[in-house]
């Protein structure tokens, strides 16, 4: 995302921030007029550390989900109050989630013989794959009185996302190799190559730019002086869209993912079939601030 993008995107949010706050304070004017009824600030913000625990849910056939990544992220949040116990909340997190997966692909290029760049390859690709969200979170959120200096709330709301980065971990190993068998193109398996590792490489290009979720979170406010709480909470973060972008894939799809079932069938000749992939991110956020 480019740095005209991030202050567009910012200073749009930092007015809607001023709408939310000008409503508060004249909603709270107008509840001053005919006798107090909130004890508690109309417009509370806070920052928080946001660790997470997050996966990939795969809806094709051929990916194959193998666990989920523990990542970290930040934040800043916002209630503004409109009744007793009812609050709009919002705010800017910044996080990461992803997953592990493993899939089958066709690929061009012998990984240390650079003379031999045109053979062709299939490959098993265990990735690590870790999205960069900046998520701009819009929910109801519910709040019950306070209670020996604990408020417990709920929230249940959207979030869109901007993909911010997509970096990845492979370990890439070699099957079969392109050859000509009898004047005949076929596959044959690979026994020289070591599996390869690759680290922390970009990969933007098969992330979707944007990303919508639902958010559904429980926690407390732990009242520490005043106006100022510890927050403490967990929110359930679901994809709703597919993330994978296959727009820079071939169009016959022969030289991205091919379906596992194909590689059985390979020596005999035949050409593996591609396919788009499609899956979902979830994660676990677990919040740890103060409100203010």
């Amino acid at each position: 995302m480019s740095i005209r993008q991030t202050s567009t995107f910012l200073l749009l949010f930092a007015g809607f921030l001023m709408t939310l706050d000008g409503l508060a304070q004249e909603n709270n004017a107008v509840s001053r007029s005919g006798g107090a009824r909130y004890d508690e600030p109309r417009f509370r913000m806070g920052l928080h550390l946001l660790p997470s625990v997050a996966w990939l849910d795969v809806r094709d056939a051929h990916t194959r989900p193998d666990g989920a990544l523990v990542r970290f992220g930040f934040g800043f949040t916002a209630d503004i109050m409109f009744a007793d116990n009812y609050a709009i909340g919002t705010g800017i997190n910044v996080f990461r989630n992803g997953g592990k997966l493993t899939s089958f692909e066709r690929v061009t290029g012998h990984p240390v013989d650079e003379a031999n760049d045109s053979l062709e390859f299939i490959v098993q690709r265990d990735r690590k794959l870790t999205h960069h969200w900046v998520e701009l979170p819009v929910s109801f959120k519910f709040r019950t009185r306070e209670v020996g200096h604990i408020t417990y709330w709920g929230q249940f709301g959207l979030g869109l996302g901007l993909n911010l980065r997509a970096t990845a971990d492979d370990r890439v190993s070699y099957l079969y190799r392109g050859a000509e068998v009898a004047g005949v193109s076929s596959w044959i398996p690979e026994v020289e190559i070591n599996p390869q590792d690759f680290s922390d490489f970009p990969v933007e290009d098969e992330v979707a730019l944007l990303r919508a979720s639902m958010i559904v979170g429980l926690g407390i406010e732990y009242n520490l002086s005043g106006k100022t709480a510890l927050l403490l909470g967990a929110t359930f973060n679901n994809g709703l869209f597919n993330v994978a972008n296959n727009r820079n894939f071939s169009s016959s799809l022969e030289r991205e993912h091919i379906e596992p079932a194909s590689v059985d069938g390979i020596l005999g000749g035949a050409s593996p079939r591609g396919y788009n992939r499609k899956m979902v991110d979830n994660a676990i956020l677990l919040s740890f601030g103060l409100l203010f």
